[in-house]
């Protein structure tokens, strides 16, 4: 074939020069896998880190991502947040296994490779891996054009690994009647239930960029808030209290996730009025989601919640205290008979 007569790379909308331009920029910012466990970390085929020397050494995974929150975050102009979303929703699930967040990878897609857009995003991720205290260990960029209704339209996913001790796992199992239920706050939204909250922006004509009420802040910049990251802290209340299980509070809000923590036969019995519901939720029930809805869907106000005995609980929130996360009881674990909902309440929802 003659020169220049070829189809390029180039051509179909991929801009190779822009992905190295990235990797360089995103090698300056990258500042977690300088780690002394870190052998080889961004630019290569693959991260390379040496096994922390532990018993009986369990590994702990999951995957998930920022959501339709990105959505928001690409509306706003806002790209530096999401990254931290991504992680948070990958190590606060590891971490309510008892494990703690080793390293993460992330993988960023894009309509159009714009070099500080990614740089940006993917310094996010590793704020996020700083705030949990983990490695951002490697990751992939890939730039699709024509996938997306907007070149600056984005996904953005993470993928974590933990370690733990096999003794050191937290489980439904070890739950029983009588263990108190520990609530950890939450930032905000945190990285779930966006799509009904998209819905809800375009149902009533909601502009992101009015002000929040009772704020300078515009909406979308109170929604972009980045989730909660409870690993630190998850960690020493596993060192310090015997704690039995745990539960992030994400898309499936209270029913779904809180019943993921307990056995058969066992409830919990959530106090609403134990806390009170954060503006941002409040917001959204005057929006017109009622009480079951934000339940459901939302962690209104409470992001992670511990299980463990009672007399566990002043030891507890002392930890919590020392790591400055708000903490309370929130409820307790009773037994619950055959055809009963795992998950209860008393009181209601109040600001």
């Amino acid at each position: 074939m003659t020169e220049g007569s070829g189809f390029t790379y180039g051509e179909s909308g991929v801009d190779v020069q822009a992905g190295n331009e990235a990797v360089r920029l995103l090698r300056e910012r990258i500042r977690t896998v300088k780690h002394p466990l870190v052998l080889e970390g961004i630019g290569g085929f693959g991260g390379l880190m040496r096994m922390p020397p532990l018993k009986d050494a369990v590994l702990v995974a999951g995957a998930d991502g920022a959501g339709t929150k990105s959505m928001i975050a690409r509306e706003m102009g806002v790209y530096d947040t999401v990254g931290i979303d991504a992680v948070a929703m990958n190590v606060n699930d590891v971490s309510a296994c008892g494990a703690v967040p080793f390293f993460v990878l992330d993988y960023l897609v894009v309509g159009k490779l714009v070099p500080e857009r990614v740089a940006d995003i993917v310094a996010g991720v590793d704020e996020g891996c700083r705030r949990a205290e983990c490695v951002l260990l490697g990751g992939e960029t890939g730039e699709h054009p024509g996938h997306f209704r907007h070149d600056d339209d984005f996904d953005i996913a993470a993928f974590a690994v933990g370690i733990a001790s096999r003794d050191e796992l937290w489980s439904p199992t070890k739950v029983t009647a009588g263990d108190a239920i520990v609530g950890l706050s939450s930032t905000g939204v945190h990285s779930n239930g966006f799509s009904l909250v998209r819905h809800v922006l375009s149902t009533r004509g909601i502009d992101l960029h009015e002000a929040f009420p009772g704020s300078e802040r515009p909406i979308g910049e109170v929604l972009l808030t980045p989730t909660a990251i409870y690993s630190p802290v998850l960690h020493d209340l596993g060192h310090a209290c015997r704690v039995h299980a745990a539960a992030h509070i994400t898309g499936g809000g209270f029913p779904d996730n809180v019943g993921r923590a307990l056995p058969d036969g066992l409830a919990a019995a959530l106090d609403l009025e134990s806390w009170s519901l954060p503006t941002v939720f409040a917001w959204l029930r005057e929006a017109g989601v009622d009480d079951d809805g934000l339940l459901a869907t939302f962690n209104c106000g409470i992001g992670m919640v511990v299980l463990l005995p009672a007399d566990e609980v002043a030891r507890a929130l002392e930890i919590c205290a020392k790591r400055a996360v708000e903490a309370r009881v929130v409820g307790e674990v009773v037994t619950r008979a055959e055809g009963e909902q795992a998950v209860r309440y008393r009181g209601r929802l109040t600001t």
